[in-house]
């Protein structure tokens, strides 16, 4: 929620100058979500939550431009593909190919079509091109700017992306999976259950 979003709806109740937990407080279920009807969690209206003023016995399910903009951009779902990122580059193995399959087979559960893969192979080659022309882009999104998730996690010792407990991961190259890790995490599959 924005920050002061219920400062002007609480009247009753004591939600004024709400804080924003932090830590592993942050990362619980939406089943915790603070609702106010005259202030619900946004992206959960935008994902067909009922407005509980009445029983809701089966949601809606619509598909509008709006969750696929919320899904790209909100801070929580950047967070995830950040962190999906990551995953990718430390535990997805040594190429491009093979980590792009890592991941998608955790987003979704399956492995990638011939034509999948290729439509992420070049997109990531070009948001890698991108990122190396403009490396503080790369790092403002990897960074604290978006999301309180570990900055920049150690890389472990004799892995592809490093060689000592100290090393980080490049920035260029977390930037370029978190793009391609943030179109998984908007991919119809894993956002709808069949």
């Amino acid at each position: 929620m924005p920050a002061g979003v219920w400062d002007e709806t609480s009247k009753y109740g004591n939600l004024r100058n709400y804080q924003v937990d932090q830590g592993a407080g942050q990362y619980r279920r939406t089943l915790y979500t603070i609702w106010k009807r005259t202030a619900a969690p946004p992206t959960m209206l935008l994902f067909d939550a009922p407005n509980r003023e009445i029983c809701t016995v089966k949601r809606s399910r619509t598909n509008t431009p709006l969750q696929a903009l919320s899904l790209l951009n909100e801070v929580t779902f950047v967070e995830a593909a950040k962190n999906l990122a990551r995953r990718m580059l430390l535990e997805g193995g040594s190429d491009d190919a093979a980590r792009i399959r890592y991941g998608f087979r955790l987003a979704v559960s399956r492995q990638p079509r011939p034509q999948e893969m290729s439509v992420l192979l070049d997109g990531l080659a070009a948001d890698r091109r991108q990122f190396q022309l403009d490396v503080p882009s790369a790092e403002k999104l990897v960074g604290k700017s978006v999301g309180n998730a570990e900055q920049n996690p150690a890389v472990a010792p004799g892995s592809p992306t490093g060689d000592s407990p100290t090393s980080t991961l490049p920035s260029v190259d977390w930037a370029a999976y978190t793009l391609a890790a943030n179109i998984l995490l908007n991919l119809d599959e894993f956002v709808t259950r069949e």
